[in-house]
């Protein structure tokens, strides 16, 4: 689809605001097209809505893509589906009820008895990426919530380096994270 025949179809009251919307979240437009077509009193609240789901879709597939960990001499690639980080969660209640190894699949395709040790590794990795992601994710929508302009809002990328307050507000809450996955490992003791 192209700019000008979407907003055709809105000057002609064929396509609605939500109709511009679904064009962006579709690729078809840009959000700077959108706030064209719009008018930019009139294009905020979509502007908006889209680059809230653009950023939600970003932290759900950087969350998917998955996490690498050392184990000895290698580097298993785990990717983190539900479907897996539920896996990843059983494996490590195997840990927290006594068990000292079991099978798993890393993302390679190869089976592996991955130690206690190494199952309480994967674990932590996992849930501190998706922890991270979250927490940047949420601290990422206040800040695009709290702007003002389109122009301020279509600037904002997942990923980019917050200001203050959002940065520090997230570094509180990542410490908070880190010093809970130490209670994790101080409480594991050898098996970790």
């Amino acid at each position: 689809m192209d700019k000008n025949y979407i907003a055709q179809l809105y000057n002609d009251n064929v396509l609605t605001s939500t109709g511009v919307l679904n064009a962006i979240q579709k690729g078809w437009i840009t959000t700077e097209d959108a706030v064209e077509i719009l008018g930019s009193d009139t294009a905020i609240d979509t502007i908006r809505t889209a680059k809230l789901l653009e950023i939600s879709n970003v932290c759900n597939a950087v969350i998917v893509a998955g996490i690498d960990v050392q184990i000895g001499e290698r580097t298993d690639h785990f990717n983190l589906a539900l479907e897996d980080q539920s896996n990843i969660n059983n494996l490590f209640r195997v840990v927290e009820l006594g068990g000292t190894e079991f099978p798993y699949q890393a993302d390679d395709g190869t089976c592996t008895v991955y130690s206690a040790q190494e199952i309480a590794q994967i674990y932590i990795a996992a849930q501190s990426h998706i922890t991270s992601q979250t927490a940047y994710h949420n601290a990422l929508k206040a800040y695009v919530n709290s702007l003002e302009t389109s122009e301020e809002i279509t600037a904002i990328q997942y990923g980019m380096t917050l200001p203050d307050p959002y940065a520090t507000e997230l570094a509180g809450k990542l410490a908070v994270a880190q010093t809970q996955m130490q209670a994790i490992i101080a409480r594991l003791g050898e098996a970790v």
